[in-house]
């Protein structure tokens, strides 16, 4: 896999979140978890396992929702004892995700500029849904 803090999207993360207080780090995803781009203070490898286990929450988040009649998930927050998670849409099929530094992180003030974020790159961050590769026969590549 490349490295998802050397392209474009993390140089733009780090830029746009990396510097705001109380971020810790962010990584934007692929709605099936699949790490697109991460800020410079996340390994590679950290980095793919917050964006699987993000979408693994997304997707408690929707069932939720859908259970609810909430109409849509917007942004999901977890809180624990010495952190907060934020998680946000940021085009089709595609999430960012912020940790803070502790919990006392200003999550309003994360919040504004992950949505600035989002608003400013718009259907760039969107991400094609994976589809399976079908065979002439209809069944799956192998």
């Amino acid at each position: 896999m490349s490295d998802t803090h050397a392209n474009t999207l993390g140089w733009l993360l780090d830029e746009q979140l990396g510097s705001v207080e109380g971020v810790r780090y962010a990584v934007l995803m692929s709605g099936d978890g699949l790490l697109k781009a991460r800020t410079r203070t996340i390994s590679q490898e950290d980095g793919e396992k917050l964006a699987a286990l993000t979408a693994s929450l997304r997707a408690s988040g929707r069932a939720w929702d859908e259970f609810t009649g909430g109409q849509g998930v917007r942004q999901q927050l977890i809180e624990s004892v010495s952190t907060i998670g934020l998680t946000t849409a940021a085009g089709h099929h595609t999430m960012l995700s912020v940790v803070t530094t502790g919990p006392h992180a200003d999550v309003g003030l994360i919040s504004h500029h992950m949505a600035l974020l989002v608003v400013r790159l718009g259907e760039q961050l969107g991400t094609r849904e994976r589809t399976p590769v079908l065979q002439p026969d209809g069944g799956p590549a192998a």
